[in-house]
């Protein structure tokens, strides 16, 4: 059974926020109850702030904090339009730097900065070698574990 595209008050198709299929099981799991959307709502919320707010925690732990803050953004913006104009604005910005980085004008100090960083962290992972050896002992023992 298909749907009919929803429209807006305009006349012009509808272009929900986030991948069609979530808004199909959405639309699946909700239908016209009142009190579906909202658990449906508060779910989303709860899930994307929990998101959010474990990337903001793996900024100064080990983890891929900004991935996740990202995708904490997206689970969002399947539900707020704020979110949603966020990670538009962010996607862009991180095009634009990216584009800016890889910009002929711009190779050479890239690779400068790239090689800079990669001898920094050889010369990081070799004084680990060099002090503790192939064992996690040393970082261990620097919070209290070893």
């Amino acid at each position: 059974m298909n749907d009919p595209v929803p429209s807006t008050e305009e006349g012009e198709p509808f272009d929900p926020p986030g991948p069609d299929w979530l808004y199909r099981l959405r639309q699946r799991f909700t239908g016209h109850s009142a009190l579906r959307r909202l658990v449906w709502r508060v779910l989303a919320t709860t899930l994307g702030v929990g998101i959010v707010l474990a990337g903001v925690g793996m900024l100064v732990l080990p983890g891929p904090g900004w991935a996740a803050i990202f995708l904490g953004l997206a689970v969002l913006a399947t539900e707020y339009a704020w979110a949603h104009r966020l990670l538009v604005v962010t996607k862009d910005k991180a095009q634009g730097a990216a584009s800016s980085a890889f910009a002929p004008e711009n190779r050479r100090r890239t690779v400068v900065l790239t090689s800079i960083v990669v001898l920094l962290v050889a010369a990081i992972v070799s004084w680990y070698v060099y002090r503790y050896g192939w064992s996690a002992g040393g970082a261990l023992g620097w919070v209290g574990l070893n």
